[in-house]
């Protein structure tokens, strides 16, 4: 069982009487918060070994990219990738549908009013969305930021039925996971800018809470009140991301929260409905958040590590075999040093746009001058650098 389980999972194991015992001592524990939920009561939080572990793991490993020195062209370009999936998958949570290629194709071109395709407008109003937060680290936040946040995530959607734009709503607002079933109903909107007054003053303000544990709450929260019609996942999530830059935990420029939340959004959507229904312990969602962050720092360190070894090939052949190479060919040795695993007959030809004939040329070539080794037999067949100890898969 996991060790910071919810009631259901205690009661089906052990039964009641475990169940009171455990809500018993984590009241023991609990750290009340600011933050009151929509019926006036505290949310409040259990600092579990789990917690601190994450925690520890997040900040060791931030301190392991803060010591390295990584060239300030590979790190823009990360940055940059890493924007553009997060734009992705964080439109892709709140309905967008499109594949991350197609996605990318219009990323990477200049902005345009309208797209005409509501899945599209989406991912870029998200990047733009993100670009603009990026540029607020040094603001405070504001209701001003916030409602500005929101007028950028919708631009041009909606268009059969308008939202509320650049403003709080004004009615009532649900949330429904990806099977069409509400699993939670925002405060009344007579609440919400009193609740926003209160939560924007909070993120302001210094507190004994850890940056991560606050980063995960000003992302629970936002959602908690829901103050738009439409935008608040995104919003939460930009924000959030915000709060830690300002922190100075700069990691979140390489990582891609939205990507873990896209792929995990059953765990999702229950580390929200737990925290609202075991009587507004947040523990459940600070828990998710952190492990969110935690993978998506052993991807981008698995990034990096790549990074270090991807030397140019040409540092590493002789002049001789270079005289006999031509240029393809030294491409071909180059994604080997670059990429996991064997080059393949189909890889090859896929990446250097040529027919199996050539490819099998270069490699016999290649073969012959003791530059590569082969690997398998029959479809499994495939080449690596002759001094690379990597898998065969």
């Amino acid at each position: 069982m996991e060790k910071y389980p919810a009631k259901r999972k205690i009661i089906a194991k052990d039964g009641p009487g475990k169940w009171r015992e455990t809500e018993s001592d984590r009241q023991r524990r609990a750290i009340p918060l600011e933050l009151l939920d929509k019926k006036g009561k505290p949310f409040w939080f259990v600092l579990s070994s789990e917690l601190v572990a994450r925690i520890s793991e997040i900040e060791r490993n931030r301190g392991f990219l803060a010591s390295l020195r990584l060239p300030k062209k590979f790190l823009d370009r990360l940055t940059e990738e890493t924007e553009r999936k997060e734009a992705y998958y964080s439109s892709r949570i709140e309905g967008a549908v499109t594949s991350l290629e197609v996605a990318l194709l219009h990323l990477n071109r200049s902005s345009r009013k309208d797209y005409g395709d509501e899945s599209l407008q989406m991912i870029v109003n998200n990047r733009d969305a993100l670009e603009y937060m990026r540029a607020r680290e040094g603001d405070l936040f504001s209701r001003k930021m916030i409602c500005r946040l929101q007028e950028i995530l919708v631009l041009n959607t909606h268009k059969e039925k308008p939202v509320t734009v650049g403003e709080y709503r004004e009615g009532p607002v649900y949330v429904v996971d990806g099977q069409g079933k509400v699993v939670y109903e925002g405060p009344a909107s007579s609440l919400v800018p009193r609740m926003m007054d209160h939560f924007i003053k909070w993120m302001n303000t210094g507190s004994d809470l850890h940056p991560l544990v606050k980063a995960a709450l000003v992302h629970f929260y936002f959602v908690h009140i829901h103050p738009f019609d439409d935008g608040n996942g995104r919003s939460a999530r930009a924000l959030s991301n915000l709060y830690l830059m300002k922190q100075d935990y700069r990691f979140i420029n390489f990582l891609s929260p939205s990507d873990y939340f896209d792929h995990h959004r059953g765990e999702y959507y229950r580390a929200i409905q737990n925290s609202e229904s075991h009587d507004g312990d947040v523990t459940f969602f600070i828990l998710y958040y952190l492990a969110a962050l935690a993978e998506q720092l052993e991807n981008v360190q698995k990034e990096i590590e790549k990074e270090a070894k991807a030397k140019d090939i040409r540092d590493i052949l002789g002049k001789k075999a270079q005289a006999e190479l031509d240029e393809k060919q030294i491409k071909a040795l180059q994604w080997m040093l670059e990429g996991p695993g064997k080059m393949t007959t189909k890889k090859y030809c896929k990446l250097g746009r040529c027919s199996d004939e050539t490819a099998r040329k270069d490699f016999n070539k290649l073969l012959k001058l003791g530059l590569i080794q082969k690997i398998g037999e029959g479809r499994t067949t495939g080449y690596i650098l002759r001094d690379t100890k990597g898998s065969e898969n």
